[in-house]
C-alpha cells in the first residue's frame, strides 16, 4: 500500500510540473545540475526511441506503397466558342 501511496504521489508530482513549461524546464535545469549523468542518460534513451520510432513509420510507409510527390492537378479546360476558356 505504501508503494502505491508512493506512485501515486510521484505521478501527480510529474502532472503537476508538466502543466507548466516553466515548471518543467526548471526541473529539468535543476536534474541537470544535481545529476548530469542520468539526464544526459534518460536523453539519449528518449533520442534513440523517437529515431527507432520514426526509422519503423518510414519503413512501414515505404513498404505499403512507397512515398509520392504531392503535385497539384488542374483540371482541362475546355475551349469555349467564344473564344474564351470556359470553366
Amino acid at each position: 500500500m505504501t508503494a502505491l501511496i508512493l506512485a501515486l504521489a510521484v505521478l501527480a508530482a510529474a502532472c503537476w510540473l508538466c502543466l507548466s513549461p516553466l515548471r518543467l524546464a526548471a526541473a529539468g535545469a535543476v536534474l541537470l545540475i544535481v545529476h548530469p549523468v542520468p539526464t544526459f542518460a534518460l536523453t539519449a534513451v528518449a533520442a534513440l526511441a523517437v529515431t527507432v520510432t520514426a526509422g519503423r513509420m518510414a519503413y512501414r510507409s515505404l513498404r505499403d506503397g512507397g512515398w509520392y510527390l504531392v503535385t497539384v492537378q488542374r483540371p482541362a479546360y475546355a475551349m469555349s466558342r467564344a473564344g474564351g476558356v470556359a470553366a
